[in-house]
């Protein structure tokens, strides 16, 4: 089979070779293989006229028309006054109201004497006074707190000389002036290259300079007008044709009030249910009356007793005094924005009427041309496709099979040869790197040894692969 480089292994078409040809120094140069040199085809030089048009102003000696499509086109219709839809006058109704309701007539006014007092007359009196001692007094008792002493330790004595403010940390450390370190982090500076800046590249050494050819002056067509004069007719105005439909019904209900000749109910569900109960009244609880201690209030408080007043200083005032002299005289009042400013006078423009213009003396009525040239018609609405929005209930199992999962095959996808290059599973040995940076392989099989003949009595010997 002979030798193959990357390139021609590779069955996917995302490997190749760096193509980085050796050079006599040992080093491998740049990629000369570019894909202007591969890809890239001549074709003929064919110049075309430009589209851009000239930039020379366009100029005529005849007068500005004011003609527009609205003035040409526009056709003056009469205008007529719009209809409004009278409205029906109001009908009395015939008869009486009849107001009598189950209110005015089953609550009758009633005259009720007034409610008697709930609260008990004068306080709760037990008869004999209470003996006996609370809770309070005899589960809460006041204990003697005998007061703690401090444990100072045998031999110990307070300090004679003063505290010089210096902690354990300020005492036994030292500071020691150490040079600073080397900084980790690189120089700023331009890295500067005794050798030559190699500016070569694949379009300066393969680039070739063909000459420009003369451009071809291509005549403009002239314009050629219609010959068939303009149809002002749309295909709406031309294919529409006015359709006949009936009135359509209202699905409004009738306005009329519902009467009938039947007595009104009036039986509720509390009337016919509700059932009367005994009531007892409820316990008041009567609170105990408040008794005044005995003796007088001491109103003397520990501020009374240990404050003294002392007087108020004033306190100096901290404002600096007005350094400032006023000078007698009148105030001069120039600025040099009074001086150096002239006002200018302001010439207001008139506008300039047009010749040949009158107002219109007519008033616009208040109709327009497509409420007077439109027809309405009653026409039934289209029925809605969309669907309704309850859900569908069904006691049949879900059928979740679709046609990925009944037609889809799976397919075993080969792995390229180039992926899997110096690796043990790899069918290819590399051997070499040609001058133009290809990098030769070949078949692993092609680098195994014949088998030697021996006798029949020998041993016999199996093929060695050389790696």
């Amino acid at each position: 089979m002979g030798k193959r480089c990357v390139c021609e292994i590779c069955t996917c078409g995302r490997h190749n070779c760096p193509h980085r040809p050796w050079r006599p120094g040992g080093d491998y140069g740049p990629c000369l293989v570019t894909s202007y040199n591969t890809a890239y085809k001549q074709h003929p030089l064919q110049l075309r006229e430009s589209c851009k048009p000239e930039a020379a102003a366009m100029r005529s000696e005849d007068p500005l028309s004011d003609k527009t499509t609205f003035r040409t086109d526009y056709v003056k219709h009469p205008l007529d006054k719009p209809y409004s839809h009278p409205h029906e006058q109001y009908k009395r109704p015939t008869g009486e109201i009849d107001t009598l309701t189950s209110y005015h007539r089953d609550y009758t006014e009633k005259h009720a004497p007034p409610a008697a007092m709930m609260k008990r007359e004068g306080q709760r009196q037990l008869p004999g006074r209470f003996e006996g001692e609370p809770t309070y007094k005899i589960d809460y008792r006041k204990w003697p707190i005998e007061k703690h002493q401090a444990k100072i330790p045998e031999g110990w004595a307070p300090p004679t000389q003063p505290f010089e403010g210096q902690s354990t940390f300020t005492h036994d450390f030292r500071k020691y002036n150490e040079p600073p370190r080397q900084s980790m982090r690189p120089t700023e500076a331009t890295q500067l290259s005794n050798s030559p800046f190699d500016g070569n590249t694949g379009y300066r050494a393969d680039y070739i300079r063909h000459p420009l050819q003369t451009r071809e002056q291509r005549e403009k067509e002239k314009y050629k007008g219609p010959s068939a004069p303009f149809d002002g007719m749309s295909t709406f105005t031309r294919d529409f044709t006015k359709k006949q439909g009936g009135k359509s019904e209202s699905c409004r209900p009738n306005a009329e009030a519902y009467q009938s000749d039947a007595p009104l109910d009036d039986l509720t569900t509390f009337k016919n249910d509700y059932r009367r109960w005994n009531g007892e009244r409820p316990h008041v609880h009567m609170p105990e009356q408040y008794k005044v201690p005995e003796g007088e209030m001491d109103h003397n408080t520990t501020h009374r007793i240990q404050y003294k007043p002392h007087p108020p200083q004033r306190v100096a005032m901290m404002k600096p005094g007005e350094g400032r002299v006023m000078i007698p005289g009148e105030f001069e009042g120039l600025t040099n924005y009074k001086c150096d400013y002239k006002p200018w006078g302001i010439h207001r423009e008139v506008p300039k009427a047009r010749e040949g213009w009158v107002p219109n003396t007519v008033p616009f009525e208040g109709q327009a041309t497509y409420k007077s040239h439109y027809t309405a018609h009653n026409v039934a609405p289209p029925r809605s496709m969309k669907p309704d929005a309850s859900a569908m209930a069904s006691n049949a199992p879900f059928e979740d099979a679709t046609m990925y999962r009944t037609e889809y095959t799976r397919k075993h996808a080969d792995l390229c040869p180039a992926a899997i290059l110096n690796t043990k599973a790899s069918s290819y040995t590399y051997v070499e790197t040609d001058n133009r940076g290809h990098k030769q392989y070949i078949p692993v099989h092609e680098r195994t040894t014949p088998l030697r003949r021996v006798s029949s009595s020998a041993p016999k010997i199996p093929a060695v692969m050389v790696a």
